[in-house]
């Protein structure tokens, strides 16, 4: 360090000599060489401490607003400089190379999950395909979409929609071995990369361990939210030896997943590829499904235990179609649902119910219930209370008559949103249905805070409540929290005498199923009426 022969202070009027002021060299970030016989750096709070440098080796070091320190330096003002210089090149080489290594992650990792993307994605994988040969072993790739994501940033927001991301990035990070990779590739779909793994089992296990993560519970602000996913596996080099070939075919599994009901995982299969042209076609056809007049309705009977008495119709979507004849919902309505024809849809499934109840009872079958299913988008749409109220007031049919169904994983997705919109809906008059009761999150707890008046239990559980004592005491468990909470009860999927016999001990409120009618056209459903009594006796 060099002597300071002399140190002065200086109270001095900092504006007055600042607008004197001009600097003619910077040298580097906080050193400056100052021009004239005069030289000074305002004194403002903002460079206190701030180091300046003068010709003649005099240093002046700022040290507060209206004060400066003048050193005089033995050291000549070139060596000064020049120690400078290399101080701030060392600098330049550390700045460069953190902001290198800044580039680089920001080039190949995502900005919201702080995961690799596709590009460090698609280059892992190539480099474990080159190992995969060289020392012929097998690799694994996954893609993962999440079941219904757009609903969260359509109701919650895209902040919250960014944290539920952020949140199921680290879920899935916790369920891989060491060596894989998991990669965003935008929006809510994920890759993963298994570079080594000894059979296709090894695949499937990591995969059940992420729909088993992303089953339990979100906390976002104070809210409990769910999702589901629905994952495509694909293995080298059984179904493909090149990157894009492996991540294709990956894809294509997993639109056979959600193709299966969602929230599970599927391998892939030579046959899928058919498969994917069949749901082109599909696609293409539903598009015209509604201006083509495809559409109809079907009514499944809902009957009194205790009278045997209809009391109700679940109208039940059906496809007409030319080429493929009659197609079930459970083949379009999630297509529809990702193409968006879910909402013109079901506006057109809530009218024609709503219209043909108000025929019925015109026809003297009064106090009929008409039962009409939600999708997760309609339920989501933030028309719907507006739109279930003009519905009603253009057909003329009295709320109480209509019962809207959602089913429970729906209800559970945004408990604070499902209670506030049922809560309009039932102020309406409209009944409101879980329906799918006990397959979902099973968890009662909620249920106290949902405005609901009825509880379907799934066929699930009816199929085996006579052999499987398990099933009947889950029945009767939920027959008699529905009766402590006032709700009625409806089993859904009844086929047997004995199945029927059950629930009547159990004093469940309704029935539908086989045993007492399919699902008809409305022309048919009306033959029900006269002959409910003598199939209910039957049964009995």
């Amino acid at each position: 360090m060099p002597r300071v022969l002399k140190r002065i202070l200086l109270r001095i009027d900092s504006l007055s000599i600042a607008q004197k002021i001009m600097a003619a060299d910077l040298i580097v970030s906080g050193l400056f060489v100052i021009g004239g016989t005069m030289g000074f750096l305002a004194a403002e709070p903002a460079h206190r401490g701030f180091l300046v440098a003068l010709t003649g080796g005099i240093v002046i070091f700022v040290i507060g607003a209206g004060f400066i320190i003048i050193n005089l330096f033995v050291k000549p003002m070139e060596q000064f400089i020049e120690e400078a210089a290399s101080t701030k090149a060392q600098h330049d080489i550390k700045e460069y190379k953190e902001d290198n290594e800044s580039i680089k992650r920001m080039a190949y990792h995502d900005a919201l999950t702080g995961l690799p993307n596709r590009y460090l994605f698609d280059d892992r994988l190539s480099v474990a395909l080159e190992q995969a040969r060289r020392y012929q072993h097998m690799l694994g790739v996954m893609f993962l979409d999440l079941d219904h994501f757009k609903c969260i940033n359509d109701t919650l927001g895209h902040a919250v929609g960014d944290q539920f991301l952020q949140e199921v990035a680290r879920r899935l990070q916790g369920c891989l071995r060491e060596g894989d990779t998991v990669s965003r590739m935008g929006g809510d779909e994920f890759t993963v990369l298994l570079p080594e793994v000894i059979s296709q089992n090894d695949a499937v296990k990591v995969a059940q361990r992420v729909i088993e993560a992303l089953k339990q519970p979100f906390w976002m602000d104070d809210r409990e939210l769910y999702i589901t996913s629905s994952i495509g596996i694909a293995i080298h080099p059984k179904h493909g030896e090149d990157a894009e070939t492996l991540l294709r075919l990956a894809d294509v599994a997993m639109y056979q997943a959600k193709s299966a009901g969602r929230n599970n995982y599927k391998v892939f299969t030579p046959g899928m590829n058919a498969g994917t042209l069949e749901r082109m076609d599909l696609e293409c056809g539903l598009r015209h499904a509604l201006e083509r007049q495809e559409l109809l309705l079907y009514y499944q009977p809902q009957l009194d235990v205790r009278t045997g008495k209809i009391v109700g119709a679940e109208a039940l979507l059906r496809w007409q179609n030319p080429k493929w004849g009659l197609v079930l919902p459970l083949h379009f309505i999630p297509l529809a649902e990702e193409n968006g024809l879910i909402s013109s849809i079901g506006e057109w499934v809530l009218r024609t119910a709503c219209a043909q109840n108000v025929m019925w009872q015109k026809s003297g079958y009064s106090s009929l219930r008409i039962a009409v299913n939600l999708s997760v988008r309609q339920f989501q749409q933030p028309n719907l209370v507006r739109l279930v109220a003009d519905v009603l007031q253009e057909t003329g049919l009295d709320p109480e008559l209509l019962e809207l169904e959602i089913t429970e994983s729906v209800a559970m997705q945004n408990v604070d949103f499902t209670s506030r919109k049922l809560k309009e809906l039932k102020r309406m008059g409209v009944r409101i249905a879980i329906d799918d009761f006990g397959i979902g999150y099973s968890s009662l707890n909620y249920l106290k805070r949902l405005p609901i008046t009825t509880l379907k239990i799934d066929k699930t559980f009816i199929n085996d409540c006579t052999s499987n004592h398990e099933d009947a005491m889950i029945i009767s468990a939920v027959v008699a929290l529905a009766k402590s909470l006032q709700y009625k009860v409806i089993a859904e999927g009844v086929e047997t005498h004995g199945q029927f016999a059950f629930l009547q001990k159990t004093n469940c409120d309704e029935v539908q199923g086989y045993l007492f009618g399919k699902p008809v056209p409305a022309e048919d459903f009306e033959r029900l009426f006269s002959n409910s009594l003598q199939v209910f006796k039957s049964a009995t």
